[in-house]
C-alpha cells in the first residue's frame, strides 16, 4: 500500500419541526427514525482477529471513562450511534475522482462510517487504500481533491482549480448513485454539502437536517510511507533539522494540504510553523507527525509504517482526531443554540417557555463538559502530547471557555428570573396579609365577650381597625399605581 487516507466529514443535524424545542429534545438520538432496510449496520459484531485485536489495543490505550464516547453500547441512551456501510465488508467500494488537467484517482474503500452524538452532532468518515499512486505529488492531489465536497468559490464550478471534476462512489448497494459533479451549484447553494454526502446520510435516515462545521473542506487523516523523504531528516540532530524544517516545501504542503503552490511565501515564516505544527518525537527514526486546522498527516518509512504505524493512525489515532473534531462541532452546535435563545429573549424576556429551554441547554452543556470533553484521555505519553496538539491547533480550550462563559450568563438570566417572579409572588402574599389581617382582626374583635368591657374601649378599637383598613387599600392603590 503507497498510502492511506480517512477523510472525515463532521457536520451538526438537526430535527426540522423541533427547532424550538428543548435542547434535549432537538438532539434525541432515540428520537431519530432510521431505515431499517438500509445498508447501515449499527454496531455489527467484529468477525475478524484482527478488528477484535485493534479493539482490544483500542480500549487499553484510552481511561475507561472515555469509552462511553467511543463505543456504541447499542443501547437507547448511549452517547453515540455508530453505524457501518455493509458493502465494504463483501465488496468491492471504490472512491473515484477526476482532476482536472490531471488524471482520475481511483481509491478502494476500506470503510465508510457513520457516528451520530448526542450532542446534536456527526461524523461521517470514508477510510481509503491507495495501492495504485506511489508518487509525493499524487498523494497531494488525493488529499486536497478528494476531500472537496462543495465549491469554495462559486467561479470554481466552471474553473475547477479547488474542485474535482466529480466525486463518485461505486459499487454500494440501492438506487442512488453517489456522484457529485458540482454542475448544479449555484449563488443560492452556500455550506451545501456533496450529494453523494446527503446521499450516505439520507440512507439512514432522511428526517434529519446535515449541516456542515467545517467549511467545504472534509478534515484530512493521511500517512503515507517514503523511504526517500524519510532519509531527509533521519538520523539527523537538531540543527541540521531545523535546516531542513526550513526548506522543505513538501512537508509544508503535506500538513497544510497545498498541491501546486506553496500557501507560505516566507522562509522564516514557514519555518517557525512547520517547529509548531509538527510532532517530533521519532524524528531520528524517520516519522514525524504533522497537524493543521484542517489535517493530521504522518510521513514516514515503510518499515514503521507497516509494523507499528499504520494500524494506530487508522485506529487510535483516528478516534482521537474524532473526539477533537466532535468536540468542536459539539461546541458549535451549542453556540448557535445560544444565539437562537438569546434573540428570544428580547423578544420576551419572562416567557416560561424561554426559562425551560434555557435550564435544558444549561444541563445539556455540563453532560457535554463532564462525558465529551476531556483534558486527558491517555496514559501514554505519546497520545497526551498528540491529543494537547490536536486540543491547541483547532483552539478547543479558547472555544470551551468562551462557551461556559455565555451559556454560564445565560444560566444568571434564567436565575435573575426566577428571583423576579419569586419576589413578585412574596409581595402578592404580602398584599394579601396586609388587606385580611385587619379583616381577622375584627372578626375576632367582634368574636369577643364585650359584656365586661366600656364603651369608650370598643370605640377607640373600632377607630384603630377602620384605620388599619383604609391605611392598607391606600398602600395597594399606590403600589399599582408604582407599576
Amino acid at each position: 500500500m503507497h498510502s492511506y487516507h480517512i477523510f472525515y466529514f463532521p457536520f451538526k443535524w438537526e430535527f426540522p419541526n423541533k427547532k424550538d424545542k428543548l435542547f434535549s429534545e432537538q438532539t434525541k438520538l432515540s428520537s431519530i427514525p432510521t431505515d431499517k432496510f438500509s445498508n447501515w449496520e449499527r454496531t455489527p459484531e467484529i468477525s475478524k482477529d484482527t478488528e477484535a485485536n485493534e479493539l482490544y489495543n483500542e480500549k487499553n490505550y484510552f481511561y475507561e471513562f472515555v469509552h462511553p464516547l467511543l463505543y456504541d453500547t447499542n443501547e437507547e441512551d448511549s452517547l453515540v450511534f455508530h453505524y457501518e456501510r455493509k458493502e465494504t465488508k463483501t465488496g468491492d467500494v471504490r472512491y473515484i475522482f477526476n482532476v482536472r488537467d490531471k488524471k482520475e484517482y481511483n481509491l478502494k474503500v476500506d470503510a465508510i462510517n457513520l457516528n451520530l452524538y448526542s450532542t446534536g452532532v456527526g461524523v461521517l468518515s470514508f477510510y481509503l487504500e491507495n495501492h495504485t499512486y506511489e508518487d509525493k505529488e499524487d498523494i497531494l492531489t488525493i488529499n486536497q481533491y478528494g476531500r472537496r465536497i462543495f465549491p469554495p468559490f462559486i467561479g470554481d464550478v466552471e474553473n475547477r482549480y479547488e474542485i474535482a471534476e466529480f466525486i463518485a462512489i461505486e459499487n454500494l448497494g440501492g438506487s442512488k448513485n453517489y456522484k457529485e459533479d458540482f454542475t448544479k451549484y449555484t449563488n443560492k447553494d452556500a455550506w451545501k454539502p456533496a450529494s453523494f454526502i446527503d446521499d450516505l446520510i439520507s440512507d439512514l435516515s432522511s428526517e434529519i437536517n446535515i449541516i456542515p462545521v467545517i467549511d467545504d473542506r472534509m478534515f484530512v487523516n493521511c500517512w503515507y510511507p517514503n523511504d526517500d523523504l524519510s532519509l531527509k531528516y533521519k538520523d539527523k540532530d537538531e540543527l541540521p533539522f531545523n535546516a531542513y524544517l526550513g526548506k522543505d516545501e513538501f512537508l509544508y504542503k503535506y500538513i497544510y494540504v497545498d498541491v501546486s503552490s506553496i500557501t507560505c511565501k516566507n522562509d522564516r515564516m514557514m519555518s517557525d510553523i512547520l517547529q509548531e505544527q509538527t510532532y517530533k518525537r521519532w524524528q531520528k527514526d524517520g516519522t514525524l507527525f504533522g497537524m493543521s486546522r484542517y489535517s493530521f498527516v504522518t510521513l514516514t518509512n515503510h518499515e514503521f509504517y507497516g509494523t507499528i504505524l499504520g494500524p494506530h493512525m487508522r485506529t487510535i489515532y483516528s478516534r482521537m482526531i474524532e473526539m477533537v473534531l466532535v468536540t468542536k462541532a459539539s461546541i458549535l452546535k451549542f453556540s448557535m443554540e445560544v444565539t437562537e435563545v438569546s434573540k428570544l429573549s428580547k423578544k420576551d424576556p419572562a416567557n416560561k417557555e424561554l426559562v425551560d429551554r434555557i435550564a435544558s441547554l444549561y444541563r445539556e452543556y455540563i453532560h457535554f463538559i463532564n462525558q465529551f470533553y476531556f483534558n486527558e484521555i491517555t496514559i501514554q505519553d505519546q497520545g497526551i502530547e498528540l491529543y494537547n496538539l490536536m486540543k491547541k491547533t483547532l483552539n478547543i480550550s479558547d472555544y470551551v471557555k468562551s462557551l461556559g462563559e455565555e451559556i454560564e450568563e445565560l444560566h444568571r438570566y434564567v436565575v435573575l428570573l426566577e428571583d423576579r417572579e419569586r419576589n413578585k409572588r412574596a409581595s402578592a402574599l404580602n398584599l394579601i396579609a396586609t388587606i385580611f389581617v385587619p379583616a381577622s382582626l375584627t372578626a375576632a374583635l367582634f368574636g369577643m365577650n364585650w359584656a365586661n368591657v366600656g364603651n369608650c374601649f370598643w370605640t377607640m378599637i373600632a377607630f384603630v381597625v377602620i384605620l388599619g383598613i383604609i391605611g392598607s387599600l391606600l398602600i395597594l392603590c399606590l403600589t399599582k399605581k408604582n407599576k
